[in-house]
């Protein structure tokens, strides 16, 4: 019998495995495990079992059993050498658990006790008669099923089974087709035979494998954190092992959200068996990792790809420099508290923006050809399609796919979104074992992937402790043969973790980083986030002028002319990137060299100087700041925020009503959000008069028609990000003024953004200052309308979800929710629109649990007469006057919408509960909107309606303001900029 490895399968697996043998040796009627009270997982069989037939059965069983049977699996991690520890340990976890059944007769807990018990566990017991393991476990377990107090309580049990390690190998034995479904028993053997391949040694992983080949190189090159290229005195290499961390996260489980650690959870779900036909199958089994500009959503990737790179090296024999990456990876995954993953999934990491950039030029190339192809390339040897689908068949994969909110283009997003399901669906056609982990920013992730096959992990800001920890890390390792500069960057590293103010700027492992290159120079550290980045950029320059090498004169007397081709650059990758086309964000060097030329010339350099001297300028750019570099066939920023850094430098160049008049034209875009709020830092540090125009911008942002006058505003939002950017402290009208503006999203239906809106308004409220004008607010719409009070319920009850069940500020929420008094019919409206707009728009959200503060739960009425959405808002319209040509062209705006319903419920004028929000492609409907007339007419309709039908809105407003507000806008603001500034973009045309 082979000895395979059951501690490989983690817990969940074995439960999964389990059950399929269960199905095997029992029967179909088993019925998947489920949680029970206790926490344990079991399994079920109701009917007759006839031992006899069965492996199973033994000389000392009754040969059939009939009546309700429970299995119960006991996973032990890391099973003792000696057969007698393991023996002692499966006797109190199965004492534990009958306990648990006692207590439950007793107390009438559970609707039925079992007539039959199955005990299976991974560790192997001594068979030696009588004093042997498995002969002590069965009298144990006898003697106290048997017991008086046992039988008295109401548990009658009449009989039981131990099915040990060794027996589950033989249960394997006989059921080969059960373990190829696990991918921790196969060997090299199965894979071969699976893949049925006479010429490709797929899966061997020895010297003729090219997937070996393949992960040697990918380990290395994914060790490499490219910060540690800033460069400078002091700096050590800055590798994936040296610093990775584990960053919290919540997760939209279904019985509320929950705090869990992003790679360790990704790890657990990739130790389990992802096969959509396996009987306990999990359904949602795939990630997305959302988290902000420098929060380490792709270094999380690649620690992800990095452990199942380990699983597959470890024990190939590999070259010494490739064992030093494994060791380290091994340390590093230990330092965290991670254990290398027991399901060898084969890791495929792909950049979505090359792969979107590809796809732009009008080739449809699915994932499998498109990772065969790079494959190809990095290997020298042609593996096409059809071997990866074979290979996908045979082998559990882990699919990494890094960086969605890189492409910002909607039809390249809709069209990558596409390419995974055809992937999802053909996984699911071949019964392969696929995870797929997505990385995404927040802002502008508006076509979710659906909530019932992929989690949704929100990677949390760190910690202040954990944020001290890192900086040590990071410190430790840059300095590790200068004590002195050690000791010094470590203090002031903590004292930065313990200031109420710059602890804020180390919420990001990149904005820690950042900061531990700061702090070398200056002991005062910045107060918010553009400075932070600002100071870094300059600190890098001083760095290198203050050099002993020749061009450190050139560098010194140019400062300003290096600036602005940083600013330029930044601006025209930043615009580059807004579509498919320029997902890559590069420039050629050409390019680079003529925005020089040009700028040099634009000053009255003679061509011969300005030639020389714009060598020298994207020599010194791209070779000694190291923030610009190759990346491809061109030249770009290694760090993307501080590409979007000097775009906003650009903006906030010029004029003030122009750069005022930039901001506005860039303001509702989620791509440009982060290059917008850096714009706002560089205005506020350079003069106070720039916090009153940029309250009168918020002001008067959403008073267009096309966006139907401020109906979905956009000024809360950004109100949000510069508060919690930490712009507004030490400003106290201006931190009011911008307090007024976040409020505004409560005299509107909950549209846009409510949790990350509720997280700014909870900090707030947690202030001494603020916490009456927050609560009195929200409590204000007790005597407003529906909508007000829907827009305040919700977002009390996000903000609840946001702290601990014993903190004081939840008296104060329930406080402000009693007095809303929302009827039941509000509730139903309120419950039934969160549970749509936080899964997929495509998806059916006909059921809702609402749980403000944890005490409603609900379904909508079912009887109610169902509303299609765009025939009530077309009736609402038509009375208007609108022309024939503009009525069709808002019926064929709306009629993306034919799918969604709604339910009017209770006395006139009834509440709008909704039912189905199912929208296809919204770009008729924003298309319509840029009639006047149509925005006009639909804004009076809307204006028509009673308070109590603000879901019909808040439906409309989910469906065409995030494609809305994705308009492209770059190529506008770039001529802009060149136009004020005098600037000749002819040449890269």
């Amino acid at each position: 019998m082979p000895d395979y490895d059951l501690t490989r399968l983690g817990s969940r697996a074995f439960e999964q495995l389990v059950v399929a043998l269960a199905r095997r040796d029992i029967g179909p009627g088993v019925q998947v495990f489920g949680d029970g009270p206790d926490g344990g997982r079991e399994a079920t069989f109701e009917g007759t079992i006839n031992w006899s037939r069965t492996s199973t059965g033994g000389a000392n069983r009754v040969d059939c059993w009939s009546g309700y049977t429970v299995l119960q699996a006991k996973f032990r991690v890391k099973p003792a050498a000696s057969p007698h520890d393991n023996a002692l340990w499966l006797q109190e976890q199965i004492k534990n658990e009958v306990d648990g059944w006692i207590r439950a007769a007793r107390e009438h807990t559970r609707s039925r006790l079992p007539d039959y018990l199955i005990f299976i566990t991974n560790v192997d017991l001594s068979a030696v008669a009588k004093a042997g393991g498995i002969d002590k476990v069965n009298q144990v377990v006898r003697k106290r099923l048997t017991e008086t107090s046992t039988t008295q309580s109401g548990l009658k049990v009449e009989d039981f089974a131990i099915w040990h390690g060794d027996q589950i190998r033989s249960m394997l034995d006989a059921n080969q087709e059960v373990r190829y479904a696990f991918p921790a028993l196969l060997t090299a053997g199965d894979v071969l035979a699976k893949l049925a391949t006479d010429w490709v040694s797929l899966g061997t992983f020895n010297a003729q494998d090219p997937l070996r080949e393949q992960l040697l190189h990918a380990i290395k090159d994914d060790r490499w954190i490219r910060l540690s290229q800033s460069g400078g005195p002091g700096e050590a290499k800055l590798w994936l092992d040296d610093i990775a961390i584990d960053l919290p996260a919540t997760i939209d489980s279904p019985d509320g959200d929950l705090t869990v650690r992003a790679v360790q959870r990704v790890l657990e779900l990739g130790d389990m068996v992802l096969r959509q036909r396996q009987p306990d199958r999990i359904k949602r089994s795939n990630v997305v990792l959302v988290g902000g500009p420098g929060q380490g959503k792709s270094t999380l990737s690649q620690l992800i790809a990095q452990a199942y790179r380990v699983a597959l090296l470890t024990g190939a024999n590999p070259a010494p420099s490739v064992q030093e990456v494994i060791d380290g990876t091994r340390a590093a995954l230990t330092r965290l508290g991670l254990s290398v993953p027991g399901n060898r999934r084969w890791p495929a990491r792909i950049d979505l923006a090359k792969y979107a950039e590809e796809m732009a030029s009008g080739a449809e190339i699915s994932l499998l050809r498109w990772i065969s192809t790079r494959l190809s390339e990095r290997i020298d040897r042609d593996i096409s399609p059809n071997d990866l689908k074979g290979w996908l068949r045979a082998w559990p994969w882990a699919l990494i796919l890094d960086g969605l909110d890189e492409v910002p283009s909607v039809d390249a997003r809709r069209l990558i979104y596409s390419k995974i399901d055809d992937l999802l669906t053909s996984a699911e056609d071949l019964d392969a074992d696929l995870l797929i982990v997505v990385t995404t920013r927040p802002t502008g992730y508006d076509e979710r992937f659906p909530a019932d096959r992929f989690e949704h992990l929100q990677l949390q800001r760190l910690p202040p402790d954990k944020a001290a920890a890192f900086a040590q890390q990071i410190t430790d390792k840059r300095f590790t043969d200068d004590d002195e500069m050690r000791i010094k960057v470590a203090a002031r590293m903590r004292d930065a973790a313990h200031d109420s103010v710059t602890v804020r700027l180390m919420e990001t492992p990149l904005q820690v980083t950042i900061m531990s290159f700061i702090v070398e120079k200056f002991p005062t550290l910045p107060p918010d986030r553009y400075t932070l980045f600002d100071m870094y950029y300059r600190t890098m320059f001083d760095r290198e002028v203050a050099k002993d090498i020749p061009i450190a004169r050139f560098l010194s007397q140019h400062r300003s002319q290096i600036d602005r081709l940083h600013e330029h650059v930044g601006l025209i990758l930043q615009t580059a990137s807004e579509t498919a086309d320029g997902a890559e964000s590069t420039i050629s060097p050409g390019d680079l060299h003529g925005i020089a030329l040009q700028r040099l010339l634009d000053r009255g350099f003679t061509h011969a100087d300005a030639g020389s001297h714009a060598a020298a300028l994207v020599e010194a750019a791209t070779h000694r700041l190291v923030l610009l570099g190759p990346r491809d066939n061109g030249v770009g920023f290694d760090i993307r925020t501080l590409q979007e850094l000097m775009a906003a430098r650009a903006i906030a160049e010029g004029d003030d009503s122009a750069v005022m008049a930039r901001l506005r034209l860039i303001a509702h875009h989620p791509h440009w959000r982060n290059t917008w709020l850096l714009a706002v830092g560089e205005l506020l540090l350079r003069s106070e008069r720039f916090e009153k125009r940029i309250l009168d911008l918020l002001k008067q942002l959403d008073s267009d028609l096309h966006r139907l006058n401020g109906r979905f505003p956009t000024a809360p939002v950004l109100a949000a990000d510069i508060l919690d950017d930490n712009l507004a402290a030490k400003r106290p009208r201006f931190e009011r003024g911008l307090i007024e503006r976040l409020l505004i999203l409560l005299d509107r239906p909950p549209v846009v953004d409510v949790p990350r809106l509720a997280t700014t308004l909870l900090r707030i409220a947690s202030t001494n200052a603020y916490r009456r004008l927050i609560y009195d607010r929200i409590s204000s719409a007790a005597s407003a309308g529906a909508a007000r009070r829907a827009a305040s319920a919700l977002m009390l009850e996000e903000m609840a979800t946001e702290i601990p069940s014993y903190d004081a500020r939840l008296t104060s929420m329930l406080n402000a929710y009693r007095t809303l008094a929302t009827s039941d019919l509000e509730v139903q409206a309120i419950a039934a629109w969160q549970g749509m707009s936080t899964r997929s728009i495509s998806a059916d959200s006909s059921e809702a649990d609402f749980r403000v503060l944890g005490h409603v739960t609900f379904s909508s009425d079912p009887t109610a007469e169902t509303i299609s959405l765009p025939a009530y808002v077309e009736k609402l319209v038509e009375p208007i006057g609108l022309s024939d040509g503009d009525l069709q062209a808002l019926r064929t705006g709306l009629a993306i919408l034919s799918d969604s319903r709604f339910h009017l419920s209770g006395p006139a004028p009834a509440t709008a509960i909704p039912v189905v929000l199912r929208s296809g492609p919204a770009e008729p409907l924003v298309q319509a909107l840029h009639n006047e007339d149509v925005a006009a007419s639909l804004d009076l309709a809307l204006s028509s309606l009673p308070s109590t039908h603000w879901a019909i809105e808040a439906m409309l407003g989910a469906t065409f303001k995030p494609i809305q507000n994705r308009q492209p806008v770059g190529s506008v603001l770039l001529l802009a900029v060149a136009e004020d500034n005098a600037i000749d973009n002819s040449y890269l045309d």
